[in-house]
């Protein structure tokens, strides 16, 4: 079954303008890289209400040269839709403190995308004011930190920078911006990402429902 126009759009959305979670560290003499992981990390999030699952798995890859890589393979279910699977590549460069998309499967397909340049995601540490901006083909992204916040989720209750982002979708020549918040924590990365529906209520994206750290399953 081939999804809606609108629900393709969502579901790209949702995989690659979504700011991925990186946690962990990195080896002791470079110091702790938070957002990174540099170890196993599965993590559960539901979103609209119920209507979607997504189960994030995270696997570390060999440097390459200075950057810092991991392959985040993503397994998503939409209401009655059948599960997609995406396996992505990010790399982190410490210099710059930039964390980049490279590589993406299709949701739709067997083809591999190769992002050139690689998509920027966003960039650590995160300080209040700091921003970035991002194009991935004519869809665009403006994020700021916002600053932090204590938000309590299935998974617990945490302390978290908020990233505040205006995404602009190009469909079929006309201009949709929407307005997204993403809530990153350390050692986990994103927890949740949300706005406000046109009913002019708050709705969840993507919330986290539970994690494991360093096992293939399990809640720690």
């Amino acid at each position: 079954m081939r999804a809606s126009l609108g629900t393709r759009v969502f579901l790209l959305g949702i995989l690659a303008l979504s700011a991925v979670a990186f946690s962990g560290t990195l080896r002791a003499a470079e110091g702790p890289v938070p957002y990174f992981p540099q170890g196993p990390l599965v993590k559960n999030f539901s979103g609209l209400g119920g209507k979607i699952s997504v189960r994030e798995s995270f696997r570390v890859l060999p440097d390459r040269g200075k950057l810092l890589r991991v392959e985040i393979s993503r397994t998503i279910r939409y209401v009655k839709f059948p599960s997609r699977t995406i396996v992505s590549t990010f790399s982190y460069d410490p210099g710059s403190g930039s964390v980049v998309q490279n590589t993406s499967t299709s949701d739709f397909g067997s083809r591999v995308w190769t992002f050139r340049p690689p998509l920027l995601q966003y960039r650590i540490p995160f300080r209040k004011g700091d921003n970035w901006e991002a194009q991935d083909g004519q869809n665009r992204v403006f994020s700021r930190v916002w600053g932090k916040v204590r938000l309590k989720l299935p998974a617990g209750t945490f302390v978290a920078w908020v990233v505040r982002k205006r995404v602009t979708y190009d469909l079929i020549r006309r201009k949709s911006p929407q307005i997204l918040y993403d809530y990153y924590v350390p050692n986990l990365g994103m927890i949740a990402e949300g706005g406000w529906a046109d009913d002019g209520l708050w709705h969840w994206s993507r919330e986290l429902l539970s994690y494991q750290e360093g096992t293939a399953s399990g809640k720690p």
